[in-house]
């Protein structure tokens, strides 16, 4: 439909105006014509005159035109058909034929033809995109792209489509997304329906696919325990027999065959593996399935036949025999503290009655030497001398003699008193020499001095700056009295001293230990450390130096250090997916540890994946001797293990791995299953519906009529064409010769 129409814009639209400019034109036609009427009668009746007047008549008309600014509007109303956007999936995975030996490929061209077919006869116009989402001028031959990611097609699609009336999304596809993608939950929110063609998975029940899920393990276990891990493990295709194992590194350290009947659904299992670790530390095992060597049934799809998880093999516990000889609150507190620690095994012993009513030793000896033979760490709150008895420190300092044995005693007014431990055989043990005279007791504030040894001792180690321990350490310290000593001994070692008492010319003593035949003895002279934990939360503080100092302190007397539940090794890339051909930093951080030696061991940095295995060369940091870093460049697409061992004689230390994704055409061919359910979930976010691919000319009819109409004005304007100010002067000027050369003027 077509409307037009000439308008004056300067005359305008309302009635005044129009009369105004009618009586203007009518009258100045009027006075045009008188005028040159009587210059015609001057003249004696030459016609010139009338020419002249036919001139100027039209030289005013051109003056007119372009004062009353005449334009031309014309209307056309169109309508638009609906638009169809059709995602014709050219990737490799489509050059795959299905179980009839049909290409997928040329399947789905013959099913855009029967889409164009019926969008033409509804009337729609159908637009062509590439998985990419890129329009397609022409459909390609043969599929060349080497990844799918069809949440980002349709994505593409719907914002190149965004000013077109578009009815819907067609996805011709097999849906083999290799993206990574876990859910398309991005499309919920998309204005138009997607309606998906794929190919059935029953018709690739021929195809061997093995696959482990996340298998079910502890974090924590004990060393020379039984481990029991569930292994989910899946299969589609036919029947075979597989191997389920379980390894460390290289290592395998336990299997199991299982058998898989024939069947084109996928089937679970469930396999439990044990094994038993004989090494603490950390470290990460691998859970993988495979088809038995000499199997002549092959698996395409390698990718997902293996998971690691982590599990940190903790060493025996340290046993710890605590006895106290009052309900006091550095008992309360250490004892809570000790209790929570899960690496700590502790046996407490409290004296709840009266010494005085029913004597020191209501109950029998406790220090025994079959008590003894399973203890780490004995320690000894504040208790007269008199309360173990001749057989319990006979016990107790044969004890001290064995490997990895401590004692801890701590300060109080019975144990540093008058008959405390001086007047016992446990004096010899003991790092310092008690008071025999007062005072045995200073119950001032101070915050104690650490000594050069303390300051580099493990249970001041806080956050491994030492200059940053020290602040925290004067900060948060403060202590309410501590137990007055002659002096340490000789061959001791002071950590902690009194920055205020002294005795004699020496700082009164608060911390040291000395080795004692084949153990430690150390003497806490302070008895008042609950309060590092009481104050800080009092405020809404944590008692991190409190919980800090005494794990630290209990595993140091142990011989040990919470550096073994750090992993001796840890893996880590610049990217968690990359490209085949781009190269990918593995860097590797060895962590110290006092029960490793570095210097014996072997470093071996690997790359495993699709194409093999290689061997990846360290280069070691210049400015930290524990950190190594290498370049990996996988030559082709697949999932890679890039992984780290440290092994001596052959025995592996600790291992640990990261893998790392790589896209490319290698990936996009290693599984060659058609997947429907990706299309079914793309389709079920949307509204849409999905059929198999021989029935893809039917989506065109559940595509809704979406046309848009709509006006296409053309404007021309004519009063600033210069032909109308030519015209007006040519006229003008033209008459005015006239006039001149005939003497009419």
């Amino acid at each position: 439909m077509i409307v037009a129409a000439l308008t004056f814009d300067s005359i305008g639209r309302s009635a005044g105006s129009v009369v105004f400019w009618t009586v203007a034109t009518v009258l100045g036609a009027v006075l045009l014509v008188l005028t040159y009427r009587s210059i015609y009668r001057r003249s004696g009746g030459r016609r010139l005159a009338w020419l002249l007047f036919g001139l100027r008549v039209v030289g005013l008309a051109a003056l007119w035109l372009m004062i009353a600014k005449p334009t031309w509007t014309g209307a056309e109303e169109r309508t638009d058909p609906g638009r169809a956007a059709v995602v014709l999936d050219n990737s490799f995975s489509m050059s795959l034929s299905d179980a009839a030996g049909k290409e997928r490929y040329r399947q789905a061209r013959e099913a855009l033809d029967q889409i164009r077919k019926g969008a033409t006869e509804r009337g729609l116009a159908v637009d062509i995109f590439d998985i990419n989402g890129n329009p397609l001028a022409e459909v390609p031959n043969e599929p060349t792209v080497d990844r799918t990611d069809l949440a980002r097609a349709v994505s593409e699609v719907l914002a190149r489509s965004r000013s077109k009336p578009l009815a819907g999304i067609i996805l011709l596809s097999d849906g083999a997304d290799n993206s990574g993608r876990t859910d398309v939950r991005d499309l919920n929110d998309s204005p138009v329906s997607v309606f998906a063609a794929g190919f059935p998975k029953e018709l690739e029940a021929s195809v061997l696919d093995l696959a482990v899920k996340k298998p079910q393990a502890p974090q924590r276990v004990m060393v020379n325990n039984n481990v029991s891990v569930e292994v989910p493990v899946t299969k589609t295709g036919p029947a075979t027999k597989a191997v389920v194992s379980l390894r460390r590194g290289s290592e395998v350290v336990a299997s199991q065959e299982i058998d898989f009947p024939a069947g084109p659904a996928e089937q679970a299992k469930s396999v439990t593996l044990k094994f038993k670790p004989t090494q603490a530390g950390s470290f990460v095992y691998t859970a993988a399935v495979a088809t038995p060597e000499g199997t002549e049934l092959k698996e395409p799809l390698l990718i997902n036949n293996a998971a690691t998880f982590p599990l940190q093999v903790d060493a025996e516990p340290i046993r710890v025999l605590y006895l106290e000889g009052a309900m006091r609150f550095e008992f309360k507190f250490l004892k809570a503290r000790l209790e929570d620690d899960p690496d700590v095994n502790l046996a407490s012993v409290l004296r709840r009655v009266n010494p005085e009513v029913s004597g020191l030793r209501p109950g029998g000896d406790v220090l025994t030497a079959d008590r003894l033979k399973n203890t780490d760490v004995v320690i000894l709150g504040d208790l007269e001398g008199r309360f173990l008895s001749n057989a319990e420190y006979d016990a107790l300092l044969k004890w001290l003699d064995g490997k990895n044995h401590s004692l801890l005693v701590l300060g109080g007014y019975a144990g540093f008193g008058p008959n405390g431990w001086r007047t016992s055989p446990l004096a010899a043990a003991l790092p310092v020499v008690p008071s025999d005279a007062e005072p045995f007791q200073d119950e001032g504030p101070f915050v104690p001095a650490l000594t050069d040894d303390g300051k580099r001792h493990p249970s001041f180690a806080f956050t491994g700056d030492r200059l940053k321990d020290e602040e925290q350490w004067n900060e948060t310290a403060r202590l309410d009295g501590v137990s007055i000593v002659q002096r340490a001994k000789p061959g001791a070692t002071v950590l902690a001293v009194h920055p205020a008492f002294k005795v004699g010319d020496t700082p009164a003593v608060v911390m040291a230990y000395q080795n004692f035949a084949g153990g430690k003895v150390m003497a806490i002279l302070a008895d008042t450390t609950w309060k590092w934990s009481r104050t800080p939360r009092l405020v809404g503080r944590s008692d991190t130096l409190y919980a800090r100092f005494w794990s630290q302190t209990i595993r140091w007397l142990a011989g040990r250090n919470l550096d073994e539940n750090r992993p001796v090794l840890t893996v880590s890339t610049n990217c968690v997916g990359s490209e085949a051909g781009k190269p990918i930093t593995v860097k590797v951080i060895r962590q110290p540890r006092p029960d490793v030696d570095f210097s014996k061991a072997e470093l071996i940095a690997e790359a495993k994946g699709p194409t093999g295995e290689v061997k990846l060369p360290l280069a070691a940091n210049s400015t930290n001797p524990d950190e190594f870093t290498a370049l990996f460049t996988p030559p082709a697409g697949g999932r890679y293990e890039l992984s780290a061992r440290l092994t001596t004689d052959g025995k592996v230390l600790a291992n640990q791995s990261a893998d790392v994704l790589v896209q490319g055409s290698a990936l996009e061919l290693a599984d060659p299953r058609a997947n429907p359910k990706s299309l079914e979930a793309i389709a079920s976010a949307t509204g849409g519906v999905y059929v198999d691919m021989p029935h893809a000319g039917s989506l065109v009819e559940k595509l809704p009529k979406k046309e848009r109409r709509r006006v296409t004005v053309e404007r021309r304007e004519y009063w600033n064409n210069p032909l109308l100010f030519a015209v007006f002067l040519g006229v003008l000027t033209g008459e005015w010769v006239l006039r001149r050369r005939n003497r009419m003027v």
